[in-house]
């Protein structure tokens, strides 16, 4: 298998691969972070977990040449062999119409058992499965998409004011990040998805959803996020002897991955990191 972008030197091998809430369509999604982070990475499985289109909302679609080059590197993995599973987000109800014209022997899920090479099983699940019923209406995903965009550009115009102090600067995208913070309710969210994953008989969970990436654990349940694609660029991913990891993609100052200094094989009971 070839990877046109990557030096050799750059090609990281995992045995899976969890990358969630890519949002490609929407304002904040970073497409070029994206298809480099791909391109560097040699996998069996990927798991796409959830919100990877973002483009059923009543705003501008975001779209370029690069995320085409998206659509045709993971149709390119797939088509080698790779097995591509697509689970369901909030963002991406439409999931199985465009994954299905874009991609090959893909397979769509809402929630899934994933067996790693340790023994461990994890629910594979995109996590709004612990909203409350209001945030689950498809209007509270519009609106979701519609904020989130008007700060966002928002923000961008106070970065390019050169008249203003620095320290406004990132106001905007302050405002975002402690609005989902409040929408996850602190931990609730992560209690609820390893509960879920306790009744199936899972080790943990694997998800995403609320941008908020990290692996820690509840009640000796491991909870890990994959974190998203418009401001953390990270991913979770499971090496050959089974360990997961959380990458964080870091362009600078070359296009490199990077790889935080934690794993869930070096958590201890109820211990919790957060970037």
């Amino acid at each position: 298998m070839q990877y046109p972008s990557a030096n050799k030197d750059q090609v990281k091998s995992h045995r899976t691969l969890f990358i969630s809430d890519l949002h490609l369509g929407a304002r904040g999604c970073q497409p070029e972070a994206i298809i480099e982070f791909l391109r560097e990475c040699r996998v069996d499985t990927i798991y796409l977990v959830g919100d990877i289109f973002d483009f059923w909302h009543v705003g501008k679609i975001h779209w370029s040449k690069v995320h085409d080059e998206i659509i045709a590197e993971l149709n390119r993995l797939c088509i080698s062999g790779i097995r591509i599973v697509y689970l369901v987000g909030n963002h991406d109800k439409k999931a199985r119409e465009v994954a299905y014209k874009y991609f090959q022997k893909v397979e769509i899920e809402e929630t899934v058992l994933h067996r790693s090479a340790n023994g461990k099983k994890y629910l594979i699940a995109h996590g709004d499965q612990a909203d409350g019923r209001i945030l689950r209406l498809h209007f509270m995903t519009l609106f979701g998409s519609r904020l989130d965009a008007l700060l966002r550009s928002l923000d961008k115009w106070l970065n390019s004011n050169k008249k203003l102090s620095s320290n406004k600067k990132g106001f905007f995208k302050s405002i975002i990040f402690q609005f989902n913070k409040a929408l996850f309710m602190g931990d609730r969210f992560e209690r609820l998805l390893t509960k879920m994953a306790k009744d199936v008989g899972a080790d943990g969970v694997i998800c995403g959803h609320s941008h908020r990436p990290g692996i820690w654990k509840h009640n000796d349940l491991i909870y890990a996020n994959c974190g998203d694609w418009v401001d953390s660029l990270t991913a979770v991913t499971e090496d050959h002897n089974g360990h997961i990891e959380l990458f964080e993609w870091k362009p600078e100052p070359k296009p490199r991955s990077h790889l935080l200094p934690f794993s869930e094989a070096q958590l201890g009971n109820e211990h919790e990191v957060r970037t």
